[in-house]
């Protein structure tokens, strides 16, 4: 049998998936795990127990991101396949590829395949590209249409077609009726981000004390970790609570998420934003940059609010030279002025917070744009 017959044999249903243990794991990458058919999964079980990571309180705080090695080096995320393997045997990874026999690989944005290194896809682009047209990988399954673009730049439009958009998995509480229920006279922001400034933090924070000083019921919930250098603007600012992000994904729904009008996501580093996604599906508007996945979630006017950030890791679908200095982006952040962006945040906000109508109408508009494109249907592409 050979290659492409056998791959076609495993697209029909009678493949067996081995889930690669990677060391880390996000709550996504468990979902599609404990989501995928029992029939043909052989190791979801290993993975019940587990919690998705997240970044760690000293690693959020520090000015500098530490590159690891395959970060410093130009080399592929290439995984040997587990031994004890029977050869039918399809292995599943993140963000790699297995030197021998079938496998799919799950990607957020293609550069994983050589540790977000730019250069190593300099140097590996052809070899990568030869390894996903084989026969060997049976799929190419991106986290968003912005990844799948990505890949068409990359890899071309050969590959671009044998891959398929999968979003991540999440389930809506309620519906909308429950959305207009939870609606009234004030207005409730929210930011949820373990790393604050990466995801614009400082630039709300100062945004937010104009938004208060002409709306006096907003309020804003922060939870992230929050550097000791931003408390004087914590400090003094009515309406502001901070608290520690220490919690579960169901705590920020159950506590923050299902009780907030509009969550700001002023990134200026993102492959995806699950945190927006989760905002749809409770029907919560949305104030976010225009970064390479975001607007597939947030539909300016519609939804909510997109912002052209001060400055991106992205250029569009392809990384910005913020990418190329991405273990350094923290200090880049610190040293650049947005303060017309920061005008503009407060502007986007307070059309929402002085205008209940515009408010309920974007988080009609999220609910609806989840229950169209992003809710649950199996496993099957968009």
């Amino acid at each position: 049998m050979g290659p492409h017959r056998g791959a076609a044999r495993m697209m029909r249903g009678e493949r067996r998936i081995f889930f690669y243990p990677h060391r880390y794991f996000r709550d996504r990458q468990l979902d599609t795990i404990r989501a995928w058919p029992s029939e043909e999964a052989l190791n979801s079980d290993a993975f019940n127990e587990r919690r998705g990571d997240q970044v760690r309180r000293e690693q959020s705080l520090v000015g500098v991101i530490p590159n690891t090695w395959p970060q410093r080096l130009p080399l592929i995320n290439l995984k040997l396949r587990p031994s004890g393997l029977d050869r039918n045997v399809v292995v599943y990874t993140w963000g790699a590829v297995i030197a021998t026999g079938a496998f799919i690989v799950d990607l957020d944005n293609p550069y994983a395949l050589t540790g977000y290194n730019l250069r190593a896809m300099s140097l590996y682009r052809g070899l990568l590209r030869r390894m996903l047209c084989s026969g060997r990988c049976i799929e190419i399954r991106c986290l968003s249409r912005a990844c799948r673009e990505t890949v068409r730049l990359l890899f071309g439009d050969e590959v671009y077609h044998k891959s398929t958009v999968h979003y991540p998995r999440v389930c809506a509480v309620g519906t909308q009726d429950a959305v207009a229920r939870g609606t009234d006279s004030s207005c409730r922001f929210l930011f949820v981000a373990t790393q604050f400034e990466v995801k614009g933090g400082a630039a709300l924070l100062r945004a937010f004390r104009r938004v208060r000083r002409e709306v006096a019921v907003a309020k804003l919930d922060i939870v992230s970790h929050v550097p000791a250098q931003y408390c004087d603007l914590v400090l003094g600012c009515p309406g502001l609570t901070v608290h520690e992000a220490r919690f579960t994904r169901e705590a920020i729904a159950e506590r923050f998420l299902q009780h907030a009008d509009v969550l700001v996501h002023p990134t200026y580093v993102e492959s995806f934003g699950m945190v927006v996604l989760e905002a749809l599906a409770q029907g919560v508007g949305v104030v976010a940059t225009d970064v390479y996945a975001l607007p597939e979630m947030v539909r300016d006017g519609q939804n909510g609010v997109l912002l052209e950030p001060p400055l991106s890791i992205w250029d569009g679908y392809s990384p910005s030279r913020y990418y190329r200095k991405l273990s350094q982006i923290t200090e880049i952040i610190r040293r650049v002025d947005t303060t017309g962006f920061e005008a503009r945040l407060a502007d986007a906000m307070l059309r929402l917070a002085q205008d209940p109508i515009r408010r309920f109408a974007a988080k009609l508009a999220s609910r609806a744009l989840f229950d169209a494109e992003f809710a649950p249907r199996g496993l099957l592409a968009v």
